[in-house]
């Protein structure tokens, strides 16, 4: 009867390890650890503690360096997005248009995890005639800014270089133009 009881207790406790293990693990990378917790489309999460966004230099479509910290002073819409992801595809069309009509004050810059690279991304970016800036993602941005759980993900970066928060999935110009309003005023 004591053996059933502990092999009862001991069956328990290994059940509830890995509980524990991934409840007490860091949300991301250690030295960036609560970007994710600030979801735009989400009240709840909002807080007043921004932190700044993690600079990166990548090559453009063009082969000439794209480093985030260069663009200062503008609001930034990082958008991490794949050739071969529908939703991805859908926001692309409302970017361009906010891209237009907000030029000067809001710069998209879109960011993809194709693990083709240039080879797929170029013909894509082509032919859908994207007007804002493309990098080909090394690993870095989704590292800096993850962990990454699914494109698209887009982030929105204020005027002085800090995430105000992120929007995990497909974003429309109805939801993202308040937003892009209100830091551009600042």
């Amino acid at each position: 009867m004591k053996l059933r009881h502990y092999l009862i207790i001991l069956f328990m406790l290994l059940a509830a390890a890995p509980l524990f293990y991934f409840s007490n693990r860091p949300a991301g990378p250690a030295e960036f650890p609560s970007i994710m917790m600030r979801d735009i489309t989400d009240p709840l999460t909002r807080s007043d503690e921004l932190k700044p966004a993690p600079d990166f230099s990548l090559t453009d479509m063009e082969g000439n360096p794209f480093t985030l910290s260069d663009h200062r002073g503008t609001v930034v819409v990082l958008n991490l997005w794949a050739t071969w992801c529908p939703p991805c595809r859908e926001e692309i069309p409302d970017f361009m248009a906010l891209q237009e009509e907000m030029q000067g004050d809001v710069l998209f810059l879109g960011v993809s995890v194709d693990r083709e690279g240039w080879e797929i991304v170029r013909p894509f970016v082509e032919l859908m005639e994207i007007n804002y800036p493309q990098v080909v993602d090394d690993g870095t941005v989704a590292r800096l800014y993850g962990p990454i759980r699914g494109i698209p993900t887009t982030f929105l970066i204020n005027r002085d270089g800090y995430v105000e928060g992120y929007a995990p999935g497909m974003l429309h110009k109805e939801q993202l133009r308040p937003l892009l309003e209100a830091l551009i005023a600042g």
